[in-house]
This record gives structure tokens, sequence and C-alpha cells, in this order.
């Protein structure tokens, strides 16, 4: 199977040349571009969507657990699973990871409307802000990516902090007996 490539290194490729294009074409060009760019995504999406017809339902299911085909799936409205679908999906997956590095995560909200997913972690035993943070950061990023159709993923941190036991005893040690000074 050939590799696959790399989905975001593509779009961004792509929001850059269409901006450079939209910046030094005349309004007139710029439509047929824009349109052209449409009638091309309309055409590959009508292609798609002809393949999962003909190759059935059960096709649908195994192509979007595929990343490439699943971002393919998002552009053209044809993913089987909604937003609150592959949100909790995202957060159940996360939620190993995040066990791992000492906190929990719950998925607290999804508004299709606006696009919007809500995602609480809590941190607890961290020892410091900087792994909490962390923590926060790599939830955002692995939300975001599963749900790259969300307009807003929020991430709420909220940190525990619970004693660590210590079997070693911090403080003045105690002079040994018949040592003075």
């Amino acid at each position: 199977m050939a590799e696959s490539p790399d989905v975001q290194v593509i779009g961004d490729r792509i929001t850059s040349l269409l901006e450079e294009l939209r910046s030094s074409t005349e309004p007139r060009v710029w439509f047929k571009i824009e349109e052209l760019v449409r009638l091309l995504t309309e055409l590959y999406g009508a292609g798609l969507a002809r393949t999962i017809e003909i190759a059935g339902p059960g096709l649908l299911t195994q192509l979007a657990r595929d990343e490439l085909v699943a971002s393919l799936l998002l552009l053209h409205g044809m993913h089987p699973d909604d937003l609150a679908g592959r949100a909790q999906q995202a957060v159940d997956a996360a939620a190993g990871a995040v066990r791992a590095r000492g906190g929990e995560i719950r998925l607290v909200a999804v508004e299709p409307e606006s696009g919007t997913v809500r995602v609480a972690v809590t941190a607890s035993g961290t020892g410091c802000g900087s792994t909490a943070g962390g923590l926060r950061d790599f939830v955002q990023e692995s939300i975001s990516e599963a749900v790259a159709d969300a307009t807003i993923v929020e991430v709420a941190l909220s940190a525990e902090d619970r004693p660590t036991e210590t079997f070693v005893r911090l403080g003045k040690k105690k002079a040994p007996a018949g040592a003075g000074a």
C-alpha cells in the first residue's frame, strides 16, 4: 500500500497557493480560478460518492477509518459519523495517554451548529504547571486532528493538587547524641 501524503501539509500548500493567486490576479480571473477549483472538487466528490454507492455501505465505514480518505469524506459531507460521534471517539482514543500522564478526560459538549467541541481535562499529581500545560496541549492537538471540521476545540484544564506520599522526611536533621558545639 502506498504511503499516505501528509494531508495537513498539502492543505496548507493549497491555501498558500490560493492566497498567492488571489493577491496577484485581477478579480475576473480570480473568479474563474475559484470556479475551476469548486468544479474539480465537486467532480472528485461525485466520483467518491459513486464509488461508495457501488461498493455498498460496509465500505464507507471501512474508508472512514483511514485518515486520508476520512478527510475527503468530511470535505464532501459523506463521513458516516457526525461531529459528536467523532469527538467522542477522539476522547476515547486519547483517554489512555491522558491517564498515563496522570489525568482524566471527558467530552463536555458538542455544538454542531457552531462547530464547537468542548473537552475537560483534569490533571492530578502532575506536580508542575508545565506538565499540566503539556497535557492540555496534547489533548488540544489530539482532538483537533480527529475533528478537523470543528470550528473551535476548547480544552478546559483543571488541576487537582493531591499530596504525593513520600517516605523521605524533609526538614532539619537531628544532631547525633553527644555531638555538641
